[in-house]
């Protein structure tokens, strides 16, 4: 690599995530990997290895594409499309053991038509509030026993998402408890899928008692907390580290600004440092004089605006910042701490957009103590 920005996961943390989660769970509860949005920036086909090898029962994604990729690489694990499949997938879901979500009897039907003489399994989704994707709560029981007599359809799961576990307990338990009312009545029917699932990260330490198979904790298991109320509720470790070096550091004077639009001015003899980093690495605009960076032990703050590429530090108070010295963006350095939820705060954002958002061209470079 010429280019030294990367991001550096430590897979030893994720195994530790899974496991600090799966103590958190009642017995027998499964946790279903997501690995969607490349695993939330951590990288999809690594990740996925590394749950394999933790025996998890089911991967979770949001595209057909993204399970192809880790069907390509040799993942296999069942997989979970989480989002909408077409027709002319279904025959590669049935070839490579993926299971698709199937929103209502309509796309049941479609996809009955499109396996032929195969077998699909699909997970059904129900809406309890959420308002996306899914059959309505109060026609769902109908809807799934009518697809449960398609010739071509397996319904082995039934999911539905909350809306806002982290933040809105009456909401949850209503959802919680409209979706364990639509489960009891599938399960009257004679209906008895093998996985049923409705609790997100949050939605671990905020629902109870409802008949649930297995838990989708995305960002949990990346070791970041869907709220700050919740951080305490499971100790997990952030397993994603940003880090560059120091390109040019360089004397200007009173005065001088520094980027586009001079949105910074130095207002005393400054050491600028330029770091190869920008916005097209997924390091936001909206960090623009607001963030700061980790060198030498020290914080010190990025100054002008974010460019494309690159980015600006005060380094003035780091005597010894030179070429090639480390940088830290998010993670840990000489005791010190940035976190993506920081980032995420002065950008105005949320943690998930921070990490999902480092781009394709910042290498995933991945440590393992266990290795």
């Amino acid at each position: 690599m010429y280019r030294p920005t990367v991001a550096q996961i430590d897979l030893a943390a994720i195994r530790g995530n899974l496991q600090a989660i799966r103590r958190c769970l009642a017995s027998g509860t499964e946790v279903i990997g997501i690995v969607k949005a490349d695993a939330y920036g951590h990288g999809a086909v690594r990740v996925a290895e590394v749950l394999e090898q933790e025996r998890i029962r089911l991967l979770a994604v949001a595209t057909p594409d993204e399970a192809v990729e880790l069907r390509e690489a040799g993942i296999a694990t069942e997989i979970l499309v989480l989002g909408h499949a077409p027709a002319d997938f279904v025959p590669y879901a049935i070839r490579h053991n993926v299971t698709l979500t199937t929103d209502g009897h309509a796309t049941a039907v479609m996809y009955a038509a499109a396996a032929e003489s195969g077998r699909l399994r699909v997970h059904y989704k129900v809406d309890t509030g959420m308002g996306r994707a899914g059959v309505l709560a109060d026609r769902a029981v109908e809807q799934i026993m009518e697809s449960a007599t398609l010739a071509n359809i397996d319904i082995v799961g039934l999911y539905s998402h909350l809306a806002s576990a982290e933040s809105d307990p009456d909401l949850t338990a209503m959802q919680a408890e409209r979706f364990a009312e639509v489960v009891r009545d599938v399960r009257a029917g004679g209906l008895h899928p093998a996985m049923v699932h409705l609790a997100n990260s949050a939605g671990i330490f905020s629902v109870h008692g409802s008949p649930l198979d297995g838990v989708r904790p995305g960002i949990l298991l990346y070791g970041l907390s869907p709220a700050a109320s919740l951080a305490q509720a499971c100790r997990v470790q952030p397993s994603l580290s940003l880090l560059t070096r120091l390109e040019v550091v360089k004397d200007l004077p009173c005065g001088h600004g520094i980027g586009y639009g001079r949105t910074f001015v130095t207002d005393r003899p400054t050491r600028m440092g330029l770091i190869p980093i920008g916005y097209a690495d997924g390091y936001p605009r909206s960090l623009s004089n607001r963030a700061s960076v980790i060198v030498h032990g020290r914080l010190v703050p990025v100054v002008g605006r974010v460019s494309m590429d690159v980015a600006a530090i005060d380094v003035t108070d780091v005597p010894a910042a030179t070429p090639g010295d480390l940088v830290t963006l998010i993670g840990q350095q000489d005791g010190l701490c940035i976190t993506a939820a920081e980032l995420a705060e002065l950008a105005g954002t949320i943690s998930y957009e921070i990490i999902t958002g480092i781009s394709k061209r910042v290498p995933r470079i991945y440590i393992d103590r266990q290795s």
